[in-house]
């Protein structure tokens, strides 16, 4: 697997992955486009060789950055891969990243729901914050989680 920095020819996977993992509240191909040209954004990939030759995107993850503070935006793990450490290896990358941008702390949302998620931030130390009512589409509230860096 090779872990990597992506740019904007990768936003058609990126947005693919995307449906597959939050279907009905996905971000869209002209979503990720604008994020993408945005001050501040980055984003990193995970992808290794298929069988045809070509790359097999398996996960992604991109932030925010502005002024001190980063914004985890989304991180996704293609559901056949997922139990393997990818994840957690796409948000330290994505902790790092942070980091040498000189961000003081990392935010972002997450369903109360999503207990796997949520174990994962806070065995990397984000810690509740608060919640945002009715966040989600579906009417579920998100928690929103701090990192300090």
């Amino acid at each position: 697997m090779i872990y990597r920095g992506w740019d904007y020819t990768d936003i058609l996977a990126v947005a693919a992955l995307e449906r597959e993992c939050f279907a009905g509240e996905s971000w869209d191909y002209q979503m990720f486009a604008s994020s993408f040209s945005q001050a501040g954004f980055f984003g990193e990939l995970c992808e290794e060789d298929a069988e045809d030759g070509q790359k097999q995107l398996i996960a992604y993850g991109c932030v925010q950055c502005a002024v001190d503070t980063a914004d985890l935006l989304n991180i996704a793990v293609d559901p056949a891969f997922r139990g393997r450490g990818i994840g957690r290896t796409m948000l330290r990358r994505l902790i790092g990243g942070a980091r040498r941008r000189g961000m003081k702390e990392l935010f972002l949302e997450v369903r109360p729901s999503n207990a796997a998620a949520r174990q994962l931030y806070e065995s990397e130390s984000f810690r509740a914050l608060s919640v945002r009512k009715h966040y989600y589409p579906d009417g579920e509230d998100a928690l929103v989680m701090v990192k300090k860096l």
